[in-house]
C-alpha cells in the first residue's frame, strides 16, 4: 500500500482521522523543536535568522509563509525536515574570502554573482563582516548553535516521556502469547503463558524488552532467558516454577527473533472469531468483551490454561462458560454467565499428500531429542502402529497421534522415524541445539537409520505460523519441512477432481474469496486474499506449504484455492511428448474448493482474544521524571546499539525503515493510545538527535567536526577538503535515502 492509499484508508476508517492528525502533529513537533533549538541559540548569540521553515521550499514552492520582524516563517512543499537560514551560514569561510578577494581584484559590482550558489559580492561581505553574521561569531558560539537542535530533541524526548508516564501507558507484559514452530523459543520448550522475567540477567517488564534485545544480539551469541511458569502440580494445584534457558536467535528473516508473540487474555475480541468457523455458528451468543472462565469442568484462569485445554480436547466438542464484563447490579450477585457448546475446528482439506524433507528443529527434552533425533536429519519415512488408521499425510499426523494417545490413556504409542543423516548439511534453524550433536544415538552419515520415538500427549501446540514455518508434530517434539511436491492424491478429493498427479510441484498458491467465486466471464477480475510462491530449493524458501495450509483454515467457507503446478516432462497426462528429451516441464493452473473433513481437526478453536496489557503509570511527579529519564536514555543507547550492530553486520540493512514506513508505524502506534504514541515520539526524537549528530558532512555532526578542526588549527579546512567531504557526505545521505525508500516501496526485497 502506498502512502496516499494508506492515508485515504485511515481517513475513511471512522475516527481514524484523529490518529492521522496525531501523526502529523507529532512528527511535525519533532522537526519543529530541532529547528527551534538552532533558532533560539542563534538569536541568543546575536545571529540574524532570515528564514525558519518546516519542510523545504524547493524551487520556491511552499504551503504557507509569513514574515515577523526580520525572519520569514513558512512551511515548505517537501515535508522531509526543516531548516533555519542564518546570515553568513557558510561552513567554509576561507572559500568565501577567496571569492571576495577575486571579485575585488576584478572590480565587480556589489550585485555581481561570485559563486555557483548565487552568492553576490554584497552578500559575501555581509556574511564575513556583518557583526550579526554566523561567521562573525566565535567557534564556541557556532558550536552552541549547531548542537542546539540535537539538545532540543533530547529535551523534547525527555518531556514527552515524562508526560506519557504521568498520564499512564498501556503496555504489553513480557509474557509469551504464541510460539512459532521450530524457532528458538519452541526449541527451548517455552510455552504460551510463560513470563520472561530477565534477559541476560537484566530484569524485564515490557514485551518491547524482547523486541529491543533479541534483534541486537551478536551473530552466533546466546541469549540467556529467565522464565517463570505457572503450572499445575500432580494434585492439580497452581504452582510457580522458574528456570533458565539459553537460545541463539534465529536469523531466518531480516530481524533476528526467537519466535514469540505478546500475550492474550481470555476476553473475546471484536470480532470474536474467524468467519466460517464452528465458533461463528454461535452467532450473537459470542459477544466481544465476554471472558471464558470455564472449559467443560475446568476453571480457566488465564490464556495459558485455555491454550492447554484446547490441546487436551483436540478434536472434541466442549462446553465453554462465558462471563459478562458488566458488573452485577446488586451487591452479592454474580456476574452474568452463559454456557455454550463449541464444536472442534474441522480441517479444510484439498486432498493432497505432500512430500516431507528435513527435520529442521527438535524440541529440548522431547521424545525425539531423547531418542537422538537431530536437526538436519532427512526424514525418509514415518511408520505408526498397524492398528492406527493413517494414510501417510504428515499434516494429519499430529491429530491422529493426539486422538490415539487420548483414547489409550497413557499407553505407549511408538512412532518409527526412518532418517538419513548427512555430515555436511546444516539444520535450517537450531543454531543452539549443540547438545543434540553429542547424542549417543548417532546414525552413520548418508545411511538410512530407523529410530523409535514414543509419542507423548501434547499439552501445547504452536500457533504463530510465519511465512517460512515448518510443520510441528508436538507429540514427538519435531518440526519438519513440508515440500511443495505432491506425493499422493486422495481419491474423490478436490485434488483428484482437478487432475493433480503425484510428482506435480506446487509453484504458487492463492486463496479466492467466496464473493469472487464467479463463473461469469463479464464479472470483475478475481482478487486474491492470500498469495504465496514456493521455492523447492532449500534455504531459499519464500513461503512454506505448512504456513499456507495453516492460514487456509482461517478463511470463510466457500473459499477456493488456485494452484500453479509444474508437471515434469514424461508425465503420462502431460501434453508434451514424453519421448522428446527437449520437452520442457508443463505449468498448469487449477482451481479447487477445499472440502470440510469430519475426521480431522485443528487444535485451535479459531476464537480471537484481546491482548494482555498492564497500565504503567508513575506514582507521582518525581517518579515520572525518573521514568522519563530512564526511557530517554534507553532510546538514545538503543540507536547507538543499532548503528553498532549495523556496522558489524549483526543487523541487516534491509531492516531499516524509511519515511513511508515511519508514518505507517506512527499511525499504528497512535491507534494504541496516547501514552504509547508519546513514547514512540520519545524514541523518534532521540533517533533524530543521534543520527543528526553523526560525523557526516551536511549533518549537524559533520558541521561540528569542521568547527572542531577550526578550533584546533585556528583556521577552517581548505576548500578542497571541505568540498570533497561535503560531496562524500551528500552521497552517503542520498544513498541511504534511496535505499530506505526502495525498501518502503517494495523495490528492494527485505
Amino acid at each position: 500500500m502506498d502512502l496516499t492509499s494508506f492515508i485515504l484508508v485511515a481517513f475513511l476508517a471512522g475516527s481514524a482521522w484523529l490518529y492521522v492528525l496525531m501523526v502529523v502533529v507529532g512528527l511535525g513537533l519533532i522537526i519543529f523543536v530541532h529547528e527551534l533549538g538552532h533558532f533560539l541559540v542563534a538569536k541568543a548569540c546575536g545571529v540574524k535568522c532570515e528564514k525558519f521553515y518546516l519542510g523545504f521550499d524547493i524551487f520556491g514552492l511552499r504551503i504557507a509563509r509569513f514574515r515577523w520582524g526580520e525572519t520569514e516563517y513558512g512551511i515548505g512543499i517537501l515535508p522531509l525536515g526543516g531548516y533555519v537560514k542564518m546570515l553568513g551560514q557558510e561552513d567554509n569561510p576561507a572559500r568565501l574570502r577567496q571569492e571576495l578577494e577575486r571579485a575585488r581584484s576584478a572590480g565587480l559590482a556589489p550585485d555581481a554573482v561570485i559563486s555557483e550558489e548565487g552568492v553576490t559580492v554584497a552578500a559575501a561581505q555581509a556574511a564575513l563582516y556583518d557583526p550579526r553574521s554566523y561567521l562573525a561569531k566565535s567557534v564556541p558560539q557556532r558550536m552552541a548553535i549547531i548542537s542546539a537542535g540535537v539538545i532540543m530533541n533530547l529535551i523534547f524526548a525527555f518531556i514527552v516521556a515524562v508526560i506519557a508516564f504521568a498520564i499512564g501507558v498501556d503496555e504489553f507484559p513480557c509474557t509469551v502469547g504464541q510460539v512459532a514452530p521450530g524457532e528458538g523459543a519452541w526449541r527451548a520448550g517455552i510455552q504460551p503463558g510463560d513470563r520472561i522475567i530477565a534477559i541476560n540477567g537484566r530484569q524485564t517488564m515490557r514485551f518491547q524488552d524482547i523486541q529491543q534485545t533479541i534483534p541486537l544480539t551478536r551473530r552466533g551469541a546466546e541469549v540467556a532467558l529467565t522464565v517463570e511458569r505457572l503450572g499445575r502440580s500432580a494434585a492439580d494445584q497452581l504452582e510457580k516454577s522458574v528456570f533458565d534457558v539459553r537460545i541463539v536467535p534465529d536469523r531466518i528473516r531480516v530481524i533476528p527473533t526467537i519466535g514469540v508473540s505478546n500475550a492474550f487474555t481470555t476476553e473475546l475480541a471484536d470480532p470474536p472469531c474467524f468467519p466460517g468457523s464452528p465458533a461463528a455458528a454461535l452467532g450473537d451468543q459470542l459477544k466481544p468483551g465476554w471472558k471464558i472462565v470455564r472449559v467443560n469442568d475446568r476453571p480457566i484462569a488465564d490464556y495459558a490454561e485455555l491454550h492447554r485445554q484446547w490441546a487436551l480436547t483436540w478434536g472434541q466438542s466442549v462446553e465453554i462458560t462465558l462471563e459478562s464484563p458488566e458488573e452485577p447490579h446488586t451487591q452479592g450477585n454474580e456476574a452474568k454467565k452463559v454456557t455454550l457448546r463449541l464444536d472442534p475446528s474441522s480441517v479444510r482439506d484439498l486432498g493432497l499428500v505432500l512430500e516431507y524433507g528435513r527435520i529442521v528443529a527438535v524440541q529440548a527434552d522431547s521424545p525425539a531429542a531423547q531418542a537422538g533425533i537431530q536437526p538436519g536429519d532427512e526424514l525418509v519415512a514415518v511408520e505408526c502402529p498397524a492398528d492406527i488408521v493413517w494414510d501417510g499425510d504428515l499434516l494429519e499426523l499430529p491429530y491422529v497421534l493426539q486422538k490415539t494417545l487420548r483414547e489409550r490413556q497413557g499407553a505407549n504409542v511408538p512412532v518409527v522415524l526412518s532418517i538419513r543423516r548427512s555430515a555436511q548439511e546444516e539444520p535450517a534453524f537450531a543454531e543452539d541445539d549443540r547438545a543434540l550433536k553429542d547424542s549417543p544415538h548417532t546414525a552413520p552419515p548418508g545411511e538410512n537409520h530407523s529410530v523409535t520415538v514414543p509419542a507423548r500427549l501434547a499439552s501445547s501446540f504452536a500457533e504463530l505460523y510465519t511465512p517460512d514455518s515448518p510443520w510441528e508434530i508436538p507429540q514427538l517434539g519435531i518440526a519438519v519441512e513440508i515440500l511443495p511436491r505432491v506425493r499422493a492424491v486422495r481419491p474423490k478429493s478436490p485434488a483428484a477432481e482437478a487432475d493433480i498427479q503425484p510428482g506435480d510441484v506446487i509453484v504458487a498458491a492463492k486463496t479466492i474469496s467466496p464473493r469472487a467465486n464467479v463463473q461469469n466471464a463479464d464479472a470483475p477480475a478475481v482478487e486474491s486474499e492470500l498469495e504465496v510462491r514456493f521455492d523447492v530449493q532449500r534455504g531459499n524458501n519464500k513461503a512454506t506449504w505448512a504456513t499456507f495450509f495453516h492460514e487456509l483454515q482461517k478463511f470463510p467457507l466457500g473459499t477456493q484455492v488456485e494452484l500453479v503446478l509444474r508437471r515434469a516432462k514424461g508425465s503420462e497426462k502431460s501434453h508434451g511428448d514424453a519421448s522428446d528429451p527437449e520437452a520442457a516441464p508443463q505449468e498448469l493452473t487449477v482451481r479447487l474448493e477445499p472440502h470440510v473433513r469430519n475426521d480431522w481437526y485443528f487444535p485451535d478453536r479459531q476464537l480471537l482474544f484481546q491482548p494482555m496489557t498492564f497500565h504503567m503509570r508513575a506514582g507521582g511527579f518525581f517518579q515520572a521524571i525518573e521514568m522519563g529519564a530512564s526511557e530517554t536514555w534507553t532510546s538514545v543507547t538503543l540507536i547507538y546499539r543499532i548503528l553498532n550492530r549495523l556496522t558489524r553486520g549483526d543487523v541487516s540493512p534491509r531492516a531499516l525503515v524509511g519515511p513511508i514506513g515511519l508514518v505507517q508505524t506512527a499511525y499504528r502506534v497512535a491507534s494504541q493510545g496516547t501514552g504509547r504514541f508519546l513514547l514512540f515520539l520519545t524514541l523518534l526524537s532521540a533517533n533524530l538527535a543521534v543520527v543528526n549528530f553523526l560525523p557526516i558532512p551536511v549533518l549537524d555532526g559533520g558541521h561540528m567536526v569542521f568547527l572542531l578542526y577550526e578550533a584546533i588549527r585556528g583556521k577552517p579546512p581548505s576548500e578542497a577538503v571541505y568540498v570533497g567531504l561535503s560531496y562524500l557526505g551528500l552521497a552517503i545521505i542520498l544513498g541511504i535515502m534511496l535505499w530506505v525508500f526502495g525498501l518502503d516501496l517494495g523495490l528492494i526485497a527485505r
